[in-house]
């Protein structure tokens, strides 16, 4: 293609890979040349362009049900003590489900040592499937009086929760009745990047 804009190039990768997530299909030609000002044919290159490239998705890896779209919460969760947390998505991305399974997710970043004992570290990317439910052993998300930590879910002998660091530098938190407690998800499966 002659006289590549290389900035449009790039804004239109960034907008073609968030369409694919929203709506499993490309966006049209004539969207495409709406949405940056451009002829028909001239989108047309853009986006052959960005194929040839390897910056998109080839058709046949859009299948539905192979993947889900789930949200990146631009947040960390506390694996220290309880943080007040925001929910904010930073982005989606798509999760095999014949890896991570079916079901509702988000995923989060792991900030703190709280739970080392259970391998999971700072940067690790976590995969919680959204349920307001959990056994006990889980590893859950639990919003604790407005505050969101990554704990494990355990109960006292007479049936009350609690919640246990995996790391003997922190104390069990209690759960009084006082409190308010929800379960926000349960922890699926740990991302870690592998070191060289």
């Amino acid at each position: 293609m002659q006289h590549k804009d290389y900035d449009v190039l790039d804004e239109m990768s960034r907008y073609v890979n968030e369409f694919i997530m929203e709506k499993d299909c490309y966006p049209s030609v004539r969207d495409l040349g709406n949405r940056f000002g451009l002829c028909k044919s001239s989108a047309h290159r853009y986006l052959k362009s960005l194929k040839e490239d390897g910056l998109l998705p080839s058709d046949n890896k859009m299948m539905p049900g192979e993947e889900e779209r789930v949200a990146w919460l631009s947040n960390t969760i506390s694996c220290g003590s309880p943080s007040y947390q925001e929910e904010n998505i930073d982005g989606y991305v798509r999760l095999s489900t014949a890896v991570f399974g079916k079901g509702q997710k988000y995923l989060l970043t792991a900030s703190g040592d709280s739970m080392i004992g259970a391998d999971i570290e700072e940067g690790d990317v976590l995969v919680i499937r959204k349920q307001v439910t959990a056994s006990e052993g889980d590893i859950i998300v639990a919003l604790l009086n407005g505050e969101n930590t990554l704990k494990r879910l355990m109960m006292h002998e007479n049936g009350k929760p609690y919640l246990h660091p995996e790391n003997r530098c922190y104390s069990d938190i209690e759960i009084d009745d006082g409190d308010t407690f929800y379960i926000q998800g349960v922890l699926t499966h740990i991302i870690k990047a592998v070191e060289s």
